[in-house]
């Protein structure tokens, strides 16, 4: 059996007190709910309001309909017409599935929720690599990216990226959209890999987003709430006045996001967490990983420690893409020094952080893949006291939508829900969390 195991143990991570329940769950006695994700392709926010919508479906969305109720079992007929480029698609991957089978468990007890999920990868192998630069005639350039980078297109750069299994979440009331779009009250026509993408320069010169403000360089996940206009184009550059925003943020407008990330969180045993509103934000505090990329110098930031690494400060080439080499994290590495790395050395694009703090430290996870199939768990305390936390009370049901980013890609080449709701403690859910007894 060919097998994967994420999470790397003491080699990487810290001590958890969370790490010994998840393995004590009985998930054989917890209900699964098996959800069809599928391809969006550039189906955003603006194109549903859109006369292009079929069905009457910019009128059923102005009325207040959920998705469901005009698309329900029809997810692997857009996701197949999507993912072939029939609509929708102006860059279709070859070989892309039209949908997906996720299967999700959810559980919890009088402090914590847990959510297990499970699906079939389109490869052979865990994607669980991410960006890597290389040093080639003296100069860093791209070596391994996702399947939609410039220079992977080009074949100037190998395919490397992340798996990852994500959760939105809302409160039902903060979003009221949420409830009945989903994940499209979040994706625009101007974001990156979208129709009306604006360029970095663009970004840049906003005086809230650029160099001036949030510093950066292109558009993300964001809700029309926080704009005081949308439109076609999406309306990425009409950012409300930071008062209006913070008034917002204080009433609870902003959704939670969860990234088991394969890469960049699962060896450290957590999941990135992060909540959209203005911009796709991470949370307060210090995140599983950084990037390892010093822009302004044109090279990494970090190398590895020698000593903690049989005397080398990068990876060997042979080293790419194998899942016992090391990962560049902050319990093995030292800070660049361009007269000790030699042409061919490669280095990881992002650094892991073995100690993460704040709002940011919330989300444990940890992943295992076999034989073609991943396996994630995520969870978290139910209330964290954290303001940019949804706080979850048993009884309730909660707004969720549920994507998976599979086959080296990433931004929007993923697969995702329809709308659907999470019970806690009740009868009422597409997806019940039962109590742990």
């Amino acid at each position: 059996m060919k097998r994967y195991a994420v999470l790397l143990g003491a080699a990487l991570t810290t001590s958890s007190a969370l790490a010994a329940d998840i393995a004590t769950i009985d998930w054989s006695k917890v209900p699964a709910a098996t959800v069809t994700l599928f391809y969006p392709g550039q189906a955003s926010y603006e194109w549903i309001h859109s006369a292009e919508h079929k069905k009457g479906g910019a009128k059923g969305i102005k009325d207040g309909k959920n998705c469901l109720e005009c698309h329900e079992d029809e997810e692997a007929d857009i996701g197949n017409k999507l993912a072939a480029g029939k609509r929708l698609e102006p860059t279709p991957i070859a070989g892309k599935d039209g949908t997906k089978k996720l299967t999700i468990q959810a559980a919890y007890d009088k402090e914590r929720i847990y959510l297990k999920a499970s699906w079939p990868t389109s490869l052979k192998e865990a994607g669980a690599f991410h960006d890597y630069k290389a040093l080639k005639d003296g100069k860093w350039v791209t070596y391994g990216s996702n399947r939609t980078n410039t220079d992977v297109k080009a074949g100037k750069a190998k395919v490397s990226y992340e798996d990852r299994f994500n959760v939105l979440l809302g409160d039902g009331k903060g979003v009221p959209e949420f409830n009945n779009l989903g994940c499209w009250v979040t994706c625009h026509n101007s974001m990156r890999d979208m129709p009306n993408a604006p360029t970095q320069a663009q970004v840049e010169a906003h005086p809230m987003l650029g160099k001036d403000g949030m510093k950066r360089t292109d558009i993300r996940k964001y809700l029309p709430a926080t704009r005081s206009a949308t439109d076609e184009a999406g309306g990425w550059d009409k950012v409300k006045p930071k008062a209006e925003l913070d008034v917002l943020m204080g009433k609870g407008a902003f959704l939670d996001l969860w990234q088991a990330r394969a890469y960049r969180s699962l060896p450290v045993g957590k999941a990135d967490d992060s909540h959209v509103f203005q911009y796709r934000n991470f949370d307060s505090g210090k995140k599983p990983f950084d990037s390892n990329w010093d822009g302004a110098k044109k090279q990494p930031k970090f190398m590895f420690d020698p000593a903690k690494n049989g005397g080398r400060v990068a990876l060997t080439e042979a080293q790419f893409r194998d899942p016992k080499a090391p990962k560049l994290s902050d319990s093995n590495s030292v800070p660049f020094d361009p007269a000790k790395v030699k042409d061919s050395d490669v280095l990881p694009g992002f650094i892991l952080n073995t100690k993460t703090e704040g709002s940011a430290d919330d989300l444990d996870a940890k992943g295992t893949w076999a034989d073609g199939m991943w396996t994630m768990y995520v969870w978290r305390k139910l209330d964290t006291g954290n303001k940019d936390d949804v706080a979850l009370v048993a009884g309730q049901t909660y707004p969720i939508g549920l994507a998976v980013h599979d086959d080296n890609v990433t931004t929007r080449f993923h697969h995702v829900s329809f709308p659907l709701t999470l019970g806690v403690g009740t009868d009422k859910g597409d997806i019940k969390a039962v109590e742990l007894k």
